[in-house]
């Protein structure tokens, strides 16, 4: 073989090497081609935010990209959620927590000494705490920012999946489930002038039961009501009381001088109807009439029905009223 041949089939096997890993090198890299880019990753392969702490010492916050979601100007953060950051503006002892967006907007007030998730896999619960007239209150807010009540509460405790709520007189007790509370033991009091509507459900009764901000509306509309019968004698507002039922609710007249005893909610049944939701309010109340010939009052024990509906705007009005021993007022 001459020196010409020798050399051409040299050069044919480097051009077949080439070929190779040129076929190679195309082959690894075709999958990473066909990746999106990062912007349009699935939100599910990202987290959707991430803090950074700032070189002046203070904390930010970025979505999965990178792109600054909020400067570096806040000394604690804390993700709550992918939408809900926990946040503190300052580092003193007065510095309060709030609860800000990851577009950097207040969502909750700086008013909080803290706010803490329970101690529970997966719950959807966080309390947040903080100071009225010296004394401590709790609230009780969602991971999206949203409180699960308007309550106050004096007291919050959480302990072997069971949380347990004081406020005054009333008390809740339930096991926290995800974002769900079974609640198994109820006792709430609404103040009735001097006196008080009692409200007190167990377990059993409390799964045949409306949500508890819906107990919650029916036990104030109703202590409401005793307050119009037996204290102020105004009648309810007109976000209260529609047209359709003044005439079955508006009944103070048969309580003139009436003095309340005592009052509780014994039963409430949610209503089938075809329209907007309804309750029947089953209350056993005490009261004193004025009696001509002695001092002492005639003590009247009696079952009082209330009906109570949803309107079309969330609230809950009057919708009828009877009275065991007074007779019907309106239809139930």
């Amino acid at each position: 073989m001459n020196r010409r041949l020798k050399l051409l089939i040299l050069v044919l096997l480097l051009a077949v090497l080439c070929l190779s890993a040129a076929i190679v090198s195309f082959r690894l890299a075709s999958p990473a081609a066909t990746q999106p880019e990062p912007e349009t990753q699935p939100a599910a392969h990202r987290s959707a935010v991430t803090l950074f702490e700032g070189t002046n010492g203070l904390w930010g916050a970025t979505n999965a990209n990178g792109r600054v979601l909020i400067e570096p100007t806040w000394y604690y953060l804390r993700i709550m959620s992918d939408s809900v950051l926990i946040a503190r503006r300052g580092d003193g002892k007065s510095a309060a927590f709030g609860l800000i967006r990851t577009s950097g907007e207040q969502l909750v007030p700086f008013i909080y000494h803290s706010i803490v998730p329970v101690a529970a896999s997966g719950s959807d619960l966080w309390i947040a705490s903080f100071y009225e007239n010296d004394q401590q209150r709790f609230h009780l807010y969602h991971a999206d920012g949203t409180r699960w009540s308007d309550t106050a509460w004096d007291s919050c405790s959480y302990e072997n999946g069971m949380l347990l709520l004081e406020t005054g007189a009333s008390r809740w007790q339930g096991a926290l489930d995800g974002q769900h509370i079974g609640w198994t033991d109820w006792h709430t009091v609404y103040p009735v002038g001097l006196h008080t509507l009692t409200v007190d459900f167990d377990e059993a009764e409390l799964k045949r039961l409306p949500p508890a901000e819906t107990l919650s509306d029916i036990g104030e509309a109703a202590a409401g009501y005793l307050r119009y019968l037996f204290i102020t004698r105004q009648h309810p507002d007109k976000t209260m009381l529609p047209e359709e039922s003044k005439a079955e609710v508006l009944v103070d007249y048969r309580y003139i001088s009436c003095r309340l005893v005592s009052a509780k909610i014994s039963r409430i049944k949610v209503l089938e109807t075809d329209g907007l939701p309804s309750y029947l309010v089953q209350m056993q109340i005490r009261y004193q009439r004025p009696n001509a010939e002695s001092d002492i009052g005639e003590t009247v024990d009696t079952a009082m029905m209330l009906t109570l509906t949803r309107s079309t705007s969330g609230a809950l009005t009057y919708s009828s009223f009877t009275d065991s021993q007074m007779g019907a007022v309106g239809g139930v």
